[in-house]
């Protein structure tokens, strides 16, 4: 095999490699949607991004040279076959331009020229493609997560939960010291007051940061878990420490990205409430409210009575004698309605004395329901969007309901201290600039409420420890509820979202194939006719042609000399008067050592296309 057509075989070659590299990449996209860089490569791309543009535009300068060199040696050595065909000047002018690559631009020769330009525009447009094709972008990389939570709506978990409540042998103690601590703390936050920062408020609770209320969920993400100190507690002994994530772990070390945010839909629980001031007229609703006093101690005591559809109740408080004029002082009382153990609903009863007596006779409907929520977790913080698919408690769930029932009359208790009460004061508060009515305020304060107890249910039997201490629950598939969302993480790398890619690939691959057919052209008429290179883009090889004749009755250089001559059709023969197209094997062809070619005018000169 003689040089020019290992030339030929290693043109092919290459182009095949780089292109098939370039397709291989692209498809891998497309299939696995993402390719990520490894952190430690991140990170230094963040620290030297001007680094990382020059070695990207180096190497893409290095490809698109190779390529447009490929492209050249080609479509050279098919000319220097083409052109012992019959062919006009223009044509030929055509090849050569494509040599180079130049475009020919001719307004008399449109379609040729227009050819010209597409093939020397993409050629033109490789160093930009290849930039493209090898430069990482930043861009955020959507991970799935899947995993399972506790339904809190279930028989199991409700079962679990009762048998705890009222056959369990340990103690209530923690349970209630942290229900006295953190209930205030949860109503408060929800009230959205200004005291608590408004509708940018956080609530906090085991190490975890919501957004204004928990909506009775725990973080579905192990970064966001919160504390990891350990626990002997779980059930209703809980008062903190670890929650055990259930999520499958999807992200490796060496892919965590820059930052990362996540979306998780996860079943939370919250309530609908609505208060109002109580109805006199309304024979189902009823309260009443005493005080005596001691005097010797100036002591008061209270009593406070509450009648509702499904039953009654009561609560007795003790407090220092108030005295006329006193407005920072003042007893609000808080009985939750009925006391029984058998309900999927309640009321909660309020009215406020002597500091708080602008709040009358009112009362707050609470119907607790589980509901998917969109969580989204960002900069350390937890959100949630609006419910979606709100469920009701059954009948099924009525120690739940009980559940919270009771952490509402824990908080009605231990929130009113011998001078005053922690939500009575808020709602004077309010007062001074009210932009919400009282009655939104209670809504949000008992809401806030419920959803922390709802957490506490979730944080307190997924526990570190919770699933061997009860094993009946956790072994019924039926108590948990799938969970999904996605990871967003900023990091580098290349995505298949973007549509450049599709033009990428139609650039490279253009150029790959006239690479490869002008090539393939070449080795198939040199097997025929073997013969040296005639190099038309070389002006000596030109003018070598020349020399020999055959080009006499071109116009001369008078005004239409060149355009009239563009129509002229030539073709390369050899020194004996025959062109290689026409040869038919090795005994016609001349030696390369003594060939002398030209240029011969045919008789025919139709118009160029």
């Amino acid at each position: 095999m003689d040089r020019q057509r290992l030339l030929l075989v290693f043109t092919i070659f290459t182009s095949t490699v780089i292109f098939s590299l370039c397709w291989g990449f692209i498809l891998y996209l497309w299939h696995n949607k993402y390719l990520i860089l490894h952190d430690s490569i991140v990170r230094k791309i963040t620290t030297y991004p001007t680094e990382l543009t020059l070695i990207s535009t180096i190497i893409s300068t290095i490809l698109s040279v190779t390529t447009t060199t490929l492209f050249s040696i080609a479509v050279k050595h098919a000319l220097s076959h083409y052109i012992t065909q019959p062919l006009s000047l223009v044509e030929l002018h055509t090849a050569i331009a494509l040599t180079k690559p130049q475009p020919l631009l001719r307004w008399n020769h449109r379609r040729l020229s227009l050819i010209t330009l597409a093939i020397v525009g993409l050629i033109t447009l490789l160093n930009s493609s290849w930039t493209t094709l090898l430069l990482p972008t930043h861009l955020t990389w959507r991970v799935p997560i899947q995993g399972k939570d506790l339904d809190l709506g279930s028989p199991a978990f409700d079962a679990q939960l009762g048998n705890d409540m009222y056959n369990g042998s340990g103690s209530f103690r923690n349970f209630s010291y942290i229900l006295d601590i953190i209930s205030p703390m949860s109503g408060t936050s929800a009230s959205r007051s200004a005291v608590a920062g408004g509708d940018d408020s956080i609530f906090a609770f085991n190490g975890v940061s919501y957004s204004k209320s928990s909506s009775g969920i725990v973080p579905a993400v192990k970064e966001y878990a919160g504390t990891s100190l350990t626990t002997n507690n779980v059930g209703l002994e809980y008062y903190g420490g670890k929650v055990i994530v259930n999520t499958t772990p999807v992200l490796d070390h060496e892919h965590s990205g820059l930052t990362r945010n996540y979306t998780v839909t996860q079943q939370g629980l919250s309530a609908h409430i609505r208060c109002s001031a109580l109805d006199p007229n309304d024979p189902q609703y009823s309260m009443s409210i005493n005080n005596s006093v001691l005097d010797s101690y100036r002591i008061m005591f209270w009593e406070m009575t509450a009648k509702c559809p499904l039953g009654c109740n009561w609560n007795t408080w003790a407090t220092a004698e108030f005295y006329k004029g006193d407005n920072t002082s003042g007893f609000l009382g808080i009985v939750t309605c009925p006391g029984t153990d058998n309900a999927t609903s309640f009321d909660i009863f309020l009215q406020g004395k002597w500091g708080y007596g602008s709040l009358g006779e009112t009362v707050c409907k609470v119907a607790p329901y589980v509901a998917s929520f969109d969580v989204t977790y960002n900069n350390g913080n937890i959100s949630f969007d609006q419910p979606r698919n709100i469920q009701l408690l059954q009948n099924s769930s009525i120690n739940v309901t009980s559940f919270i029932s009771s952490v509402v009359w824990e908080l009605s208790y231990s929130s009113q201290t011998t001078w005053n009460n922690p939500l009575g004061q808020l709602l004077q508060l309010n007062a001074i600039n009210p932009t919400r009515s009282v009655y939104e305020v209670l809504e949000d304060y008992f809401r806030g409420v419920v959803e922390f107890s709802a957490t506490y249910l979730r944080s307190a039997y997924s526990a570190e420890g919770a699933a061997t201490k009860m094993q009946a629950l956790y072994s019924d598939p039926g108590a948990f509820k799938p969970l999904n969302g996605t990871i967003l993480v900023a990091t580098y790398g290349w995505s298949s979202e973007h549509l450049t890619y599709i033009y990428l690939l139609g650039v490279l691959t253009v150029i790959w194939a006239v690479t490869v057919s002008a090539a393939a052209y070449s080795l198939i008429q040199g097997c025929a006719h073997s013969r040296p290179l005639f190099d038309a883009s070389d002006p000596v090889h030109l003018m070598m042609a020349s020399s020999a004749g055959g080009l006499e009755n071109l116009a001369g250089f008078h005004p239409d000399g060149a355009k009239s001559s563009e129509r002229v059709r030539v073709r390369l023969e050899d020194g004996h008067g025959v062109a290689h197209a026409d040869a038919t094997g090795e005994e016609k062809s001349v030696r390369a050592s003594g060939s002398k070619m030209r240029f011969k005018i045919e008789s025919d000169t139709g118009k160029a296309s």
